[in-house]
């Protein structure tokens, strides 16, 4: 592991609808993350996440976490890989949980919390 190197950003979101259109977006800049999915999502303005116009709506939950490590090479405890498991709700979990050596999750960094009246 380079520490010298920029951390990889990677985005999960939660389809409302759908689950099965669920989605990881890996390898991102903080840059790109921002431009292309932070200021469009907050701004309630459509964003492209995995060839695919989105709206807020669409979206029931978003996670961001970065690692130092390539998506593809990262590992579920159980040395399934991340990157094209069928099952992105457990992987995230296990992401959230911290249990992927090498990720942490930086949602909060991003995106405002949601604020219960």
């Amino acid at each position: 592991m380079n520490l010298l190197l920029p951390p990889k950003y990677h985005l999960y979101l939660k389809h409302a609808q759908d689950p099965q259109k669920s989605a990881i977006r890996f390898n991102l800049t903080e840059e790109e993350l921002v431009r292309t999915f932070v200021l469009p999502f907050t701004e309630g303005k459509p964003f492209w996440f995995c060839g695919k116009l989105l709206n807020q709506k669409k979206v029931e939950k978003a996670i961001i976490f970065w690692s130092y490590e390539e998506g593809g090479t990262l590992a579920l405890p159980n040395r399934e890989m991340v990157a094209g498991h069928p099952n992105k709700e457990f992987v995230m979990e296990k992401i959230c949980l911290g249990k992927v050596k090498g990720t942490r999750v930086c949602t909060e960094r991003f995106l405002p919390t949601k604020r219960e009246s």
